[in-house]
């Protein structure tokens, strides 16, 4: 609501409040009279908050007069003008509390502009009477609306589409918000996976999480694939920094383990600077120890993108781990095919027979009693980019077929598949008002503002939508048994990839130009290199040409990668 101001003469002033001796003295500066004036109105004013209307009730209730004529009764006088003066002045301070919370909350600023200390007799008096509508809380009835399921969980199916739900509040939240989406297995964090030091579960939490599961039929041994912190790197060379990984690591396990969880799902790690064999050695001596210092809980390790050093982009990777790990401890270590990173990595999902070599190169190189888990994610990047980038189903460069090949896969049955989709959407203002009533109120403490974080010029805010997860979760199970060279499969085949389709062509332009700048440069070193010693005068002259175009390579560098969502630990 806009700023509305009126004059008010000195007189009108002093007849909204009781005379007082100190008024009949022109010497005494005016200030002390305004004070009293903004004192006596100033319960109108916390009309934001309030803690309970005992503490208002008990509140002397001050002349009829102040209440109907002192500035801040303005607007309480406008939103209700079929009140006649007679039952305003019936009425107590309570019921402006009540008509506040029910209809929305004012918030009255008094200003008075004194004018010029030198001549008080030329200053003008202004009251500036400021209402503000802030944002209406949600009945119960409308809460209760929003935790009615988008879609029922599908009984008795073959295969367990999930996705990757929020714990925030409490790991017990993550069941709640499985069930809202219709999915038969979950992930979830088991705390924040972003920052080192975390409060320990809380046991209030543990036993209504197990409690819910119970009711709810998740079973904690198939059907919750919880995921680790991408800050933990077992394969860390760097000491104190390896020590700091594995305790974080052992902690999720412990977690698992008292949420009655089975499977835990991790990034494998980076190698850095040292090489390949070393990194797995030392990740597969960090897996060791924690699977001696827990029961039951199984690590499972997922396929990533092959970027960089990250390690599990290959299958033979794996292999060579397990090797380096006792046989005792085989049967609790588990491997997570991820579509999107196996994919980028450069294996063929696609077509149903790259799909059935890629399973085969799985049961050779490692053995499909190892698979034990799958995060179900398209890809926006072309296959071999090694960028992990995750699409919606069905509009990504893996399509809707990949997906066909996966859900009628016997050999996956009953494995948890979970969705790590993007679910993100533009904010609108109700959304908004949805986050400010989700915020909970601390005993009326003053909280210190958070610093919002920098967004690009131009960028809108974003919220989740899960309804995004309920359709793809419908989608995927009704491909089971669906023919793939149906009309059906098809048309919902084309109206996908035509969904995504502006999106591949951006990242596939993007692909070929990083392919064309990596092949010149290939070039450039083997011409160099065919010439032999260089002088020192040609040195010079390549260096100022390198200098010349160091804006524009890293420019076109930082465009490819600016979207990765950062499939190497650190």
């Amino acid at each position: 609501m806009p700023p509305r101001s009126r004059n008010v003469t000195s007189s009108a002033v002093s007849e909204s409040a009781p005379q007082s001796p100190r008024r009949s003295d022109p010497t005494k500066n005016k200030k002390r009279d305004i004070d009293e004036l903004q004192e006596q109105s100033s319960p109108l004013r916390r009309s934001k908050r309030f803690k309970s209307t005992e503490t208002l009730k008990a509140a002397p209730v001050p002349d009829q007069s102040e209440i109907i004529d002192s500035p801040s009764a303005v607007d309480l006088r406008q939103e209700k003008p079929g009140v006649s003066p007679k039952k305003r002045k019936s009425q107590p301070r309570v019921s402006i509390k009540e008509e506040v919370e029910e209809e929305l909350e004012i918030t009255i600023n008094t200003k008075v502009d004194k004018g010029s200390q030198a001549a008080p007799e030329k200053a003008d008096e202004t009251t500036t009477v400021t209402g503000k509508i802030s944002r209406k809380r949600k009945t119960k009835q409308e809460k209760q609306i929003e935790m009615i399921p988008l879609r029922a969980r599908t009984q008795s199916v073959r295969m367990c589409v999930g996705a990757h739900v929020s714990a925030a509040k409490g790991v017990f939240n993550a069941v709640r918000n499985s069930m809202h989406i219709g999915g038969n297995s979950f992930a979830l964090f088991l705390k924040s996976q972003r920052k080192w030091e975390n409060p320990p579960l809380q046991d209030e939490h543990r036993d209504q999480f197990r409690q819910m599961c119970l009711e709810h039929k998740y079973d904690g041994a198939k059907h919750i694939l919880p995921h680790g912190s991408y800050l933990v790197n077992l394969a860390q060379e760097d000491k104190a920094k390896a020590k700091q990984a594995y305790d974080a690591f052992l902690d999720d396990l412990h977690r698992c383990e008292a949420l009655g969880i089975t499977l835990y799902n991790f990034h494998p790690g980076s190698a850095n600077q040292s090489s390949l064999p070393d990194a797995l050695s030392r990740l597969a001596k960090a897996l060791t120890n924690a699977l001696e210092a827990t029961s039951t809980v199984v690590p499972v390790l997922e396929t990533m993108c092959g970027h960089g050093t990250t390690i599990g982009g290959y299958l033979p990777e794996f292999r060579d781990l397990l090797a380096l790990i006792p046989r005792e401890h085989h049967p609790r270590i588990g491997i997570c095919i991820d579509t999107c990173h196996s994919f980028a990595a450069g294996y063929d999902l696609s077509s149903p027979a790259g799909y059935q070599s890629f399973m085969k190169e799985f049961e050779d190189e490692i053995g499909l009693q190892y698979l034990r888990a799958l995060h179900l994610n398209d890809s926006k990047a072309p296959r071999g980019s090694k960028r992990d980038l995750h699409a919606n189903i069905g509009t990504g460069f893996l399509g809707l077929r990949a997906f066909h090949n996966i859900m009628n896969d016997p050999r996956l049955e009953g494995l948890p598949m979970i969705l790590e989709t993007p679910i993100d959407r533009p904010a609108t203002i109700k959304d908004e008002a949805s986050d400010a009533d989700s915020e909970p109120e601390q005993n009326n403490k003053k909280k210190t503002p958070k610093r919002p974080k920098a967004k690009p010029a131009g960028a809108k805010a974003l919220v989740p939508d899960p309804s995004v997860w309920a359709r793809e979760i419908a989608l995927l199970e009704s491909l089971i048994g669906m023919d793939a060279e149906s009309p059906e499969f098809k048309t919902l085949e084309a109206q996908l990839a035509e969904e995504g389709r502006e999106v591949r062509a951006k990242h596939q332009e993007q692909y070929e130009r990083k392919l064309a700048a990596e092949e010149k440069k290939k070039k450039s070193k083997a011409a160099g290199a065919g010439k032999g010693q260089k002088t020192l005068m040609g040195m010079m002259q390549a260096s100022g040409k390198k200098r010349k175009g160091a804006n524009k390579g890293a420019e076109s560098e930082s465009e490819l990668e600016r979207e990765d969502e950062g499939c190497q630990s650190h």
